[in-house]
């Protein structure tokens, strides 16, 4: 198996992802299509990972994982040809979901030379680490993540209105027009300020 040098940056954190297929090579690293849990709902996404990453997410996966696991061992039993895909929406019925982790992202890039070429945006990440949590641990996070952007609106709209915006143009520009959200906005940029 060969080594491929990659370069990571712009972490982030998921707590759930779906997995479709896992693309095998001879290198130390698994690709896998699949879709990445975001505010908006479900987004297509790419990921690369070790197997390690992938050991501690199948032993988190317990409703399917015997499955998965089978699946995995005998492709690599039988592998003829490289790459090699396991298709699990094939043989499941459906993408195999990790929901009780959680995922430290990073968008993988490549060094050609001495130039940095960044590729995919926000459609492919490389899992660093995936850490089993709780339920209520993934509620929690994730309404951290609601509230830290609602405070970014906020501070958006408070930069419009220094910026000499009249309020209805700056709430329009920072996406704040609903009522509801403003104040929710408000309340998160308040909290955020106090624990500065």
């Amino acid at each position: 198996m060969k080594k491929v040098s990659v370069q990571t940056t712009d972490y982030r954190e998921a707590t759930a992802i779906k997995v479709g297929q896992i693309i095998l090579d001879d290198s130390h690293y698994l690709t896998c299509w699949g879709y990445l849990e975001t505010a908006e709902g479900w987004r297509k996404c790419d990921f690369v990972t070790n197997y390690d990453v992938l050991n501690t997410m199948l032993r988190a996966a317990e409703d399917k994982s015997e499955a998965v696991q089978m699946a995995i061992v005998q492709k690599l039993e039988t592998m003829e040809q490289i790459p090699e895909m396991i298709d699990f929406e094939a043989q499941l019925g459906e993408p195999v979901l990790f929901d009780n982790l959680s995922f430290q992202l990073a968008r993988p890039q490549f060094e050609p030379g001495t130039e940095w070429m960044e590729y995919s945006g926000d459609n492919c990440f490389y899992i660093r680490k995936a850490e089993p949590i709780t339920q209520a641990e993934a509620n929690a996070r994730g309404v951290a993540q609601c509230m830290s952007a609602l405070a970014g609106h906020y501070a958006l709209y408070m930069g419009y209105l220094e910026l000499e915006f009249d309020e209805n143009t700056a709430r329009l520009k920072a996406e704040l027009e609903d009522d509801m959200k403003y104040t929710l906005a408000y309340y998160a940029w308040q909290q955020s300020v106090k624990k500065d």
